[in-house]
């Protein structure tokens, strides 16, 4: 266990996170798909649902309705390759002014898993520009670890196959 953090080792590195990734999604797969049709215990329909209503509320567009749903020492890693956040003031640095600067902001959650502490959702995250600027739309598996009620950790992956697609927004006939 790495103490500074409360995280399991197994889940600070990359290997790590992939590898409970697919176990998550493996296991929720057969449960979900004809396996012992296990139900959802109440911490994991909890977590699913915090979960999924921080992503819902991305659509407000305000850091500061998402900062409740996240731990003070929030890891996040918004997109592969990408350095994480530390923290929740990072958090707000670097997510504030980009939402902002969007006319809209849509996700849609196409599947979710649960297992105990873990959650696992497919998504298609739309960032719709303002006229002029760049749309954003990546579809998406979303890693996250909740802790206490709390997204303690927070790592997006781009789909296998998965088209990400970009295109500028037209401007306003004026």
């Amino acid at each position: 266990m790495n103490e500074e953090d409360s995280l399991p080792d197994f889940l600070m590195s990359r290997r790590g996170l992939l590898l409970a990734g697919g176990l998550a999604a493996g296991c929720t797969g057969l449960a979900a798909g004809g396996g012992d049709d296990h139900p959802r215990t109440p911490l994991e329909a909890a977590n699913a649902d915090l979960v999924t209503r921080f992503c819902r509320d991305w659509a407000l567009r305000d850091v500061e309705k998402l900062v409740p749903y996240l731990a003070d020492k929030l890891v996040y890693q918004m997109f592969e390759k990408r350095p994480d956040l530390i923290g929740v003031e990072a958090f707000r640095r670097e997510v504030g002014p980009f939402l902002r600067d969007l006319a809209r902001v849509e996700w849609d959650i196409l599947r979710t898993f649960a297992i105990g502490q873990i959650v696992i959702n497919e998504r298609v995250d739309h960032f719709v520009a303002r006229p002029g600027g760049r749309s954003m739309h990546f579809p998406i598996a979303g890693l996250f670890v909740v802790k206490d009620a709390r997204i303690e950790l927070w790592r997006d992956y781009g789909l296998p196959g998965g088209k990400p697609r970009m295109e500028v927004e037209k401007a306003e006939a004026g």
